[in-house]
């Protein structure tokens, strides 16, 4: 079975050529294109500019996220400059409300903390999920982070040391979709992963290996992105709708241009409530709560085996 792997390159990318190669090609298909979001001047200065922070250099390379990259936008705790589009990104964009989604499945997480538990994140990436979490009125704890990525993985175990728990974590070098653990965690937290996957079946699979590594009574934690509206230039109908979003037009535009027409991100798949409850079901899971955040958007399913 084919696995989802979020990108192809590591975290730093110092080949400023391949950078230059990636970006006249882009350039190129933006000339060619028969409409973009903003003008085509506009859309060319974004180019120009994600081409002059690691952050946006990483974008253009793999159209997606990495475990590390993943962090830095959750934590937004920058240790040096940003520039003006960096800055953008980490409080402006959209990814301002994946970081409040973070913060949700933080409080999820800690609901599940229990003497003896077993808990699992997959992928984890940097695992900051499972290790900013406070363990020390529980004892017999088991954190585990799996992930194909092996630079996420040492990522991963470091954070483990910086927090004092690295006697408590284990990390797997595995795909989700074939996990080797078989009845063995009381949690399993999913951030993203699904997002990346478009086939149906595929999630179905990835749901049932979830199902098949967690003890009977074991829950799953796993967001996924509903269908937006279009945008209000287009349809101002829907303004409302995208006013739940917390983004303005301008910054929409700006977006829809960086992530859509230049980066072309891969991790915008879709799917209903209602799908994602039929994919958890036909899993084994019973779906026991969907929770939105405050203004109803970005949920998180709440799964049990």
């Amino acid at each position: 079975m084919a696995s989802t792997v979020s990108h192809h390159t590591g975290t730093r990318i110092t080949d400023a050529a391949s950078t230059e190669r990636i970006a006249a090609d882009i350039e190129h298909r933006l000339r060619a294109a028969d409409r973009l979001v903003m003008p085509l001047e506009d859309t060319l200065e974004l180019l120009d500019q994600l081409q002059q922070f690691e952050l946006g250099r990483f974008l253009l390379h793999n159209r997606g996220l990495n475990g590390y990259w993943t962090s830095y936008i959750f934590r937004n705790r920058p240790e040096g400059p940003v520039t003006p589009l960096e800055h953008w990104l980490l409080n402006n964009s959209l990814l301002c409300q994946a970081r409040e989604r973070y913060h949700r499945f933080r409080k999820l997480i800690a609901e599940h903390i229990t003497d003896g538990a077993t808990l699992a994140s997959v992928p984890c990436g940097v695992m900051d999920d499972l290790l900013e979490q406070d363990y020390r009125k529980v004892t017999g704890i088991r954190l585990v982070g799996v992930d194909l990525d092996t630079e996420s993985l040492r990522h991963a175990e470091e954070n483990a040391r910086r927090h004092g728990l690295a006697e408590h974590a284990t990390f797997r070098h595995e795909d989700a979709w074939n996990l080797t653990a078989e009845a063995e965690f009381d949690l399993v937290v999913s951030n993203g992963l699904n997002m990346y996957e478009s086939d149906p079946a595929r999630l179905t699979d990835l749901y049932r290996a979830f199902h098949k590594a967690l003890r009977p009574g074991g829950r799953l934690l796993i967001s996924f992105l509903t269908p937006p509206p279009p945008p209000p230039w287009e349809a101002p109908e829907h303004a409302a709708a995208w006013a739940k979003y917390r983004i303005s037009e301008d910054d929409l535009r700006r977006e829809l241009s960086i992530m859509g027409d230049i980066v072309q991100a891969t991790y915008l798949n879709f799917s209903s409530e209602s799908d994602a409850r039929s994919q958890l079901e036909a899993a084994g899971f019973t779906v026991q709560a969907v929770r939105y955040n405050a203004a109803g958007v970005l949920p998180i399913a709440i799964a049990v085996k």
